[in-house]
């Protein structure tokens, strides 16, 4: 009974308005605007909700909309929203807002594949007719505590004296996974980002996407993967509801010319959505892409996409995370690299700032952004949305902003250069990147990389 009323693939929908927005200094007054003017309901998902201004604001604007009646609802990642959790959630629930929390850490820790299926999507959503979708979580731009935290965690680890040998050419010490840490305070720009503002029918099918997350999330924030739990056979004759109120419903009225499709990833029958919608768009690539990614650890498929586009002539520029900002990821993906480069693909390292960037046009009229990244952990467990543009303009707005990104802030990697890296470095990329391997075929998704 539940299979037959999983969420659809979405369609194409036309009539749309799509605003590219960069970095949260874009979206946050906007977004902020929308709740403030709300009448009726506000929808909001995310990964991060920093105990920052940032969180501050958006606690206090969801607050000021239950005070007035409107119906708010929040999902918070249970790993990445610890800090709403523990400063926000007890605040917003005094005030009347609706909140779950998707799958909470508990104060044990279980080894499990279920807890690297997190809730990694960031949506807003507002009164039915305005939304906002993309790669910003609730968090200052500036406020990069969470990677200083994460890079001093890590730099601890490595303190004890272990060592890889790596036959007679060489010996790799655990000490060389040890990062700068005055790489954080060299000028450190704002966490590059981007978002899109969205009104008109496809608001429609993003609002009955967080409906359905929202149904998902069972007490205590446990979440269904099977449609076997007690809760939420109770809770089906409330979706069936939901979903015939929602299929009657008229779309939002018209708000411009611009076609949108919104792009979920779940644990359903839409585990692969958003990799098909660029292994697609990659497939007919005939002049350009230009894509930007913050993890950048993609599949058989994704990688052989990439180089085959090379091939036909495409020019294909790949902006990539600069700053080390979790080690283990950086290195494996350094490993790519080579084979990337040596089919003629340019990659970038961004440098002013942390990339968080899941982003990507290709020719002049497809672009996507979003949440997901292309990595096993986006690709493989979590929850992620993006929506996929239809439109010159978007598209060449989207690229005249990665190109100068690039131009301003990347650090090309020649072919050269990385082929006369020191062997410990080479050696580091390999590790790191056999590991993610292993991890992955333990986890029963070999096929995939």
């Amino acid at each position: 009974m539940a299979l037959s009323m999983l969420p659809p693939q979405a369609p194409e929908r036309d009539g749309n308005s799509a605003r590219l927005l960069v970095g949260g200094v874009a979206l946050f007054p906007q977004a902020l605007q929308a709740i403030e003017q709300a009448k009726q309901e506000v929808r909001i998902e995310t990964y991060i909700f920093a105990d920052d201004s940032v969180g501050e604001a958006f606690c206090e604007a969801m607050c000021n909309a239950a005070a007035r009646g409107v119906t708010v609802r929040l999902v918070l990642d249970g790993f990445g929203g610890t800090e709403g959790i523990q400063t926000w959630v007890p605040r917003l629930k005094q005030h009347g807002v609706k909140v779950r929390v998707f799958r909470p850490e508990g104060f044990v820790f279980k080894p499990s594949p279920r807890r690297l299926r997190r809730m990694h999507r960031k949506m807003i959503a507002v009164d039915g007719q305005t939304a906002f979708v993309g790669g910003i979580n609730l968090i200052d731009d500036m406020n990069h505590e969470n990677e200083r935290k994460e890079l001093m965690r890590a730099n601890a680890r490595v303190e004890k004296p272990v060592q890889f040998s790596f036959g007679k050419s060489g010996v790799l010490s655990a000490r060389d996974l040890q990062v700068n840490m005055d790489l954080l305070d060299q000028d450190l720009g704002p966490r590059y980002d981007f978002a899109v503002a969205l009104q008109g029918p496809v608001v429609h099918d993003i609002w009955h996407s967080m409906e359905w997350l929202w149904l998902q999330i069972g007490p205590g924030g446990k979440v269904t993967d099977t449609f076997n739990s007690d809760w939420w056979k109770r809770r089906i004759a409330q979706y069936r509801d939901t979903l015939a109120q929602h299929r009657a419903q008229a779309l939002p009225p018209t708000a411009g010319k611009v076609k949108v499709q919104l792009a979920v990833r779940d644990n359903f029958r839409l585990r692969r959505r958003i990799e098909r919608a660029y292994l697609q768009a990659l497939g007919r690539a005939q002049s350009t892409v230009v894509l930007a990614n913050a993890y950048f650890l993609p599949g058989r498929k994704m990688r052989n996409a990439i180089v085959a586009a090379r091939r036909r002539g495409v020019v294909v520029k790949l902006l990539l995370q600069g700053r080390i900002e979790y080690r283990f990821q950086h290195y494996a993906t350094q490993y790519l690299y080579s084979s990337l480069l040596d089919e003629g693909v340019e990659v970038y390292e961004y440098l002013p700032g942390f990339l968080h960037a899941k982003v990507a046009v290709i020719d002049s009229n497809w672009a996507t952004v979003g949440s997901s990244n292309l990595d096993p952990l986006s690709s493989l467990f979590a929850r992620e949305a993006n929506v996929i543009v239809h439109n010159r303009e978007f598209a060449g707005q989207l690229r005249k902003e990665l190109i100068q990104a690039i131009e301003r802030g990347g650090r090309q990697v020649l072919p050269h250069d990385h082929a006369q890296r020191p062997f410990k470095a080479r050696a580091l990329s390999w590790l790191c990147y056999k590991l993610m391997l292993l991890a992955v075929f333990v986890g029963g998704f070999g096929s995939r990389y």
